[in-house]
């Protein structure tokens, strides 16, 4: 059975990579979303198994992708949420880690085989 995954990035570019890269392992790309607030719609609406959110995105200042991770991980435990950011910064990966997160991804040194190993030792269906 396929994985189906949500993909919540502002970068339009990179979320067109990251859809071809998920599909290409076998996962369906429910959804995507540019900004947290719609991420959190189509998070609630789909249900997907797996969330990939970018932390660094130009949110309202009431909804911030931060919040949205801390949402996800309250309304739903079991999802796998894959963070990503041009923030390499080791306390926030750690923080976030801590908090349920299931990997930090530095997305300026984005390496796809990275994460494909991270998806599959969660998802073994995965190619």
């Amino acid at each position: 059975m396929p994985v189906t995954a949500l993909i919540v990035d502002d970068s339009v570019d990179f979320r067109a990579l990251l859809r071809r890269r998920l599909e290409a392992i076998g996962c369906i790309v429910l959804a995507e979303a540019g900004e947290s607030r719609k991420g959190l719609e189509l998070f609630r609406l789909h249900q997907p198994q797996l969330v990939t959110l970018d932390l660094m995105m130009p949110d309202l200042p009431d909804f911030s992708s931060r919040e949205l991770f801390h949402t996800i991980r309250k309304e739903s435990p079991e999802t796998a949420v894959y963070l990503m950011s041009t923030q390499s910064e080791r306390a926030n990966a750690s923080t976030f880690l801590a908090a349920g997160a299931m990997a930090y991804i530095d997305k300026s040194f984005f390496n796809f085989e990275e994460v494909k190993k991270l998806l599959r030792a969660i998802f073994p269906e995965l190619r």
